[in-house]
């Protein structure tokens, strides 16, 4: 036992760098097995906590309503005191403690307003105020918006009639965004103006007025209650089963109200944990699913260098082998001779693996993942390790087997001579190419794409092999029939490559392993940046602009707010989503969509924001009419069964549409005026009706030539000639106009009713009969009727001028549509329509209050859903690719280095008897650079495309990333170019490096004393 200690430590120490070389590989492989278990578990907790962490409170907390009994009446600290403990008491659960807000009954006043009161301890410290914190009962605070709509001035009385009383106005309020937790939801706060719809009309309804809670004192029972909310809390430890509890908790919690002490008790909560417990248990599949393919690649390569280099151990332990076999020693002990080094490195490297990937985990975790975030230690990590370490036993075993089957003539003179393939060798590389190329067929005849399966972890892998193996026979293959077809060459350097390549083994059993390294580091790379790619597509769909603003005013009115706030269009722009009784639509304000927007240029690629709103937009210029008076010039040449009338649409941004009736004309010219003080500020002339009295059909033909439109009796700039005055689409007018002719001296008007009665009807801005849109590239354009009309509900034709992978809001499903193309001359119900604001994150203060003083909320943000997406188990993930590349390319070099190293004495041999036999210094480096220059070159060949190939592949069936709904933008499989081009250089310049360095220390030691000393 002591002598074979001693031969194993100065075998070890006789090759140190082969030794060195294979615990660092072991130890990578067995540090990367249990690394993965640890992060797939860790980044599943980090991404729960960040889902929960940034989700609204409304979907995650819980909320009641409290009702006070009689007894109660006047006493609202008690009232308070009851709520708490009822709320505390109806749930258990990660929860924080409950916090309470009074609120009234909203009652009628402000002429017609719906009003209430709201109070809740500590109020002024949380909001922004302009005069006085309310400290006496019956003081309020009115948002600053309602204060700026209702001109009232501090110091105001407020009738609130018999139940609230008279309160005095003593300031005015904005609720700062990042004080959601202490409101719960910032959006309670917002300002309803009066709307009409089809179903009739609603009343305005400003955002709560803030009071003292001493104010609810003197306030009957009946007429106030508590909003009783508990937030979720989110500790950097919280796991998944603690999320499921408190989804458990909040089952049933909106069920009939409960009497309670003091009280009643009805739950009132949007609680949605339930879908984020559902997302996270997606995202633990998934991630356990991505890690696997990384491990798995990491693992092989490993194993793969670390055969190569315990077979050069091997090789170079052929004399001492071949002395233990002249001796006669058993085989048994032959055995124990042979893996006494391998073993005993495999011992070494073990614990060291087992440190390396714990070490790692820890450093990923506290690096990348939420801070706090505990370390998990999942039994499967010490499995996968031992399996690893298995596995390397057996490599370990292979190795000496093939030594061992060497016959002992080679034993003794040291030299292994090139061997053909072996039976089972080649039936293994032909089923692994067959296995290659149905998984491959499988994969490109797939469907749509989704998650990852088995198909896509083994596909990179697998391709990566049988890349590695093809390299390797065709190098070797090429070599051999150049050396027997090109015997008379001139080139002896290139025989002398030739014949290296296609007689010295150890050259390219290099190439199975650097090919599979370079594979999967080209796929990693391309994975890793694809689904950062992927990601800010989905950011941008969810949020189309740095910061996304709800706005409780209807869409006409929030494009006026927004072109009050931002009249040159540098920061705000106004979006909805308009639902018709077809497709789904996004209205977008698009002449702001290039400065305001986070399009992305995947969508669209090659085509600009800036051409997007030149096809959306109106083809021409609406007029604008500024005045108190409006009124018409005309030359009337038509035969009418009565006197004609004009009707115009004076459009007022942020109202309702205003018509001007004008008239009579008789037969020849004539003019008339009418009151428009509404058009003071500007009105957007948008139709022109011509009719009976009243606006009814009348019949009609001839020529009417309109010579001009004036305000306060000036003409309109544009108001004839640029306006692109064409048929309106209605359908009840389109068969009373024959013709449209605008010229400098008029606009004139061919009319042919055919002795029916009609009126007819033209539109400005030479909108299209089907309204240009953006199409998202999975949506339908089929409209419920070809045509819209006024007494239809949103129905339209449309014309998708442009195909995009997503549209804001809506993504692959959706419609885009500018709001004047919509809008002009169009009445769109969007009683159902949410409106936004988008807003970037550079808008000036005033503009940010000008948006509060209206009641909008910020939604999210640009930052905050990529933010989330980027924390996603998938998307943590995948950061682990990148380290994957970059072990495996260190292992691959790591490999390519000792292997050349080993390989350099007996290439200075072979440089030394050419150099005796007359051949010049010169030709031997250069027959060394060709070698490795062939070899390495179809390495990186075989590698990039192997990489690119499984990255094309698996980009076009699986999602990377969590699916939401069918908003969610698809992945776009594209291979980046310059990033390969990038890669390949840089491989270029790596190998060419190693080709050159091993040329030149070849060379220099290629001497004829270094065969006498081989000799000796």
């Amino acid at each position: 036992m002591r002598t074979l200690l001693a031969t194993v430590v100065r075998g070890l120490r006789a090759r140190a760098l082969l030794s060195a070389g294979s615990v660092l590989l072991t130890a990578l492989a067995i540090g990367s097995a249990v690394l993965g278990p640890i992060f797939q578990v860790a980044v599943t907790n980090s991404y729960l906590v960040t889902r929960l962490d940034e989700a609204p409170n409304e979907l995650t907390g819980l909320s009641w309503r409290f009702q006070p009994g009689s007894q109660l009446d006047g006493d609202v600290d008690q009232a308070v005191r009851r709520a708490g403990e009822a709320a505390t008491a109806a749930v258990r659960g990660p929860f924080a403690g409950p916090q309470t807000v009074l609120e009234s009954q909203r009652v009628p006043a402000l002429g017609g307003a719906e009003v209430m009161l709201t109070a809740k301890d500590g109020a002024c410290d949380h909001l922004e105020i302009e005069g006085e914190c309310p400290t006496e009962p019956g003081q309020v605070l009115m948002l600053a918006g309602d204060r700026d709509l209702t001109e009232l001035p501090i110091g105001e009385k407020i009738d609130l009639g018999p139940d609230l009383g008279t309160v005095t106005l003593v300031g005015g309020y904005r609720v700062p965004a990042d004080e959601a937790d202490f409101w719960f939801q910032t959006a309670r706060f917002a300002s309803f103006p009066p709307q009409e719809t089809r179903t009739g009309s609603k009343p305005y309804r400003p955002a709560p007025l803030v009071t003292a809670p001493a104010t609810f004192d003197t306030i009957p029972a009946g007429q106030w209650s508590l909003r009783v909310d508990r937030r979720l809390q989110v500790p950097a430890d919280l796991q998944l089963a603690d999320v499921q509890a408190a989804e458990r908790e909040a089952v049933g919690l909106n069920g009939p109200a409960k009497q309670v002490e003091g009280g009643t008790l009805r739950g009132e909560s949007i609680n949605d944990i339930s879908s984020i417990v559902a997302e996270a248990r997606g995202q633990q599949r998934t991630a356990k699913n991505s890690v696997a393919p990384a491990v798995i690649s990491l693992v092989l390569v490993a194993l793969a260098l670390l055969l190569r280099l315990l077979m050069a151990a091997a090789d170079l332990r052929l004399p001492e082998l071949a002395l233990a076999s002249l001796r006669g020693l058993p085989r048994r002990r032959m055995w124990a001779l042979g893996l006494s080094e391998p073993m005993t490195l495999l011992l070494l490297s073990i614990p060291t693996g087992g440190l390396i990937g714990v070490g790692l985990a820890l450093g990923l975790v506290r690096w990348w993942l939420v801070p706090g975030l505990p370390l998990p230690f999942p039994a499967t990590a010490v499995l996968a390790g031992l399996l690893v370490a298995l596995a390397s036993i057996g490599v370990a075993v292979l190795a000496v087997g093939l030594v061992l089957r060497v016959s002992l003539s080679d034993q003794l003179t040291g030299v292994r001579r090139p061997q053909e393939t072996s039976r089972t060798g080649l039936v293994v590389q032909l089923a692994l190419v067959a296995l290659a190329v149905a998984v491959l067929a499988s994969k490109l005849s797939a469907g749509k794409p989704g998650e990852p399966d088995v198909t896509d972890l083994v596909l990179p892998v697998l391709l990566a092999v049988v890349a590695g193996i093809a390299a390797t026979r065709i190098t070797a293959a090429g070599a051999t029939w150049w050396t027997r077809a090109r015997r008379t060459t001139r080139s002896l350097s290139g025989f002398v490559a030739a014949r290296a390549i296609s007689r010295r083994q150890e050259g390219t059993l290099v190439i199975l392993p650097v090919t599979a390294a370079i594979a999967i580091c080209v796929f990693g790379a391309g994975v890793y940046d694809s689904a950062g790619q992927w990601r800010a597509s989905v950011a941008a769909t969810a949020a189309p602009a740095p910061v996304v603003w709800t706005s409780p005013l209807p869409m006409n009115e929030t494009v006026a707010l927004t072109h009050e706030l931002d009249p040159d269009g540098r920061w705000l722009m106004a979006a909805s989503r308009l639902n018709t009784l077809g497709p789904t639509f996004t209205v977008v304000d698009t002449a702001r969509l290039a400065r305001v927007g986070s399009w992305q240029e995947q969508w669209t690629p090659g085509v600009s924001t800036a051409h997007i709103a030149d096809e959306l937009g109106l083809r021409a210029t609406v007029p604008t009419v500024a005045g108190r008076r409006v009124g018409i010039t005309l030359d009337n040449q038509v035969e009418s069964g009565s006197d004609l009338f004009v009707r115009l649409r004076l459009d007022v941004p942020g109202d309702r549409p205003h018509f001007a009736y004008l008239g009579p004309f008789g037969p020849g010219e004539g003019s008339a005026t009418v009151d428009a003080a509404y058009c003071r500020g500007g009105c957007r002339l948008e139709a022109l009706t011509v009719g009976g009295p009243a606006g009814l059909p009348t019949s009609m033909e001839g020529t009417l030539r309109v010579t001009s439109v004036e305000a306060d009796g000036a003409p309109v700039e544009g108001g004839i000639e640029g306006a692109g005055w064409t048929r309106a689409q209605d359908s009840t007018s389109t068969g009373a106009v024959t013709g449209v002719t605008a010229a400098g001296d008029g606009l004139e008007i061919d009319l042919d009713t055919q002795g029916q009665q009609a009126i007819a009807q033209l539109s400005s801005g030479e909108i299209p009969a089907a309204l240009p849109v953006v199409r998202g590239v999975d949506a339908s354009t089929e409209a419920a009727s070809g045509s819209f009309s006024e007494t239809s509900e949103n129905e339209f034709a449309v014309d998708p001028v442009i195909t995009s992978q997503s549209v804001p809001f809506l993504g692959p499903s959706g419609l885009m549509i500018d709001y004047t193309m919509l809008t002009t001359d169009r009445a769109v119900y969007e009683q159902k329509a949410t409106v936004y604001v988008l807003a970037r994150d550079d808008t000036p203060a005033s503009v940010v209050r000008g948006l509060q003083d209206r009641g909008a909320s910020v939604t999210t943000t640009l930052a905050g859903v990529r933010n989330t997406l980027d924390q996603g188990a998938y998307a943590l993930t995948l950061r682990l690719y990148a380290v994957v590349a970059l072990l495996v390319l260190l292992m691959a070099l790591a490999g390519l280095f000792v292997s050349t190293a080993v390989q350099l004495p007996a290439r200075r041999r072979d440089a030394a008897s050419l150099r005796v036999v007359g051949v010049t210094r010169r030709s031997v480096m250069s027959a060394v650079v060709r070698e490795f220059a062939v070899v390495l070159g179809g390495t990186a060949l075989a590698g990039l495309a192997a990489g690119t190939l499984a990255q094309y592949v698996v980009l076009r069936t699986v999602t990377l990333g969590y699916v939401e709904d069918l908003s969610t933008p698809a992945l776009i499989a594209a291979v980046d170019w310059q990033r390969l081009v990038v890669l390949a250089l840089l491989t270029a310049l790596i190998f060419g490096t190693v080709a050159l360095a091993s040329a030149g220390l070849t060379v220099r030691g290629a001497r004829g004393s270094t065969l006498r000393e081989n000799a000796r």
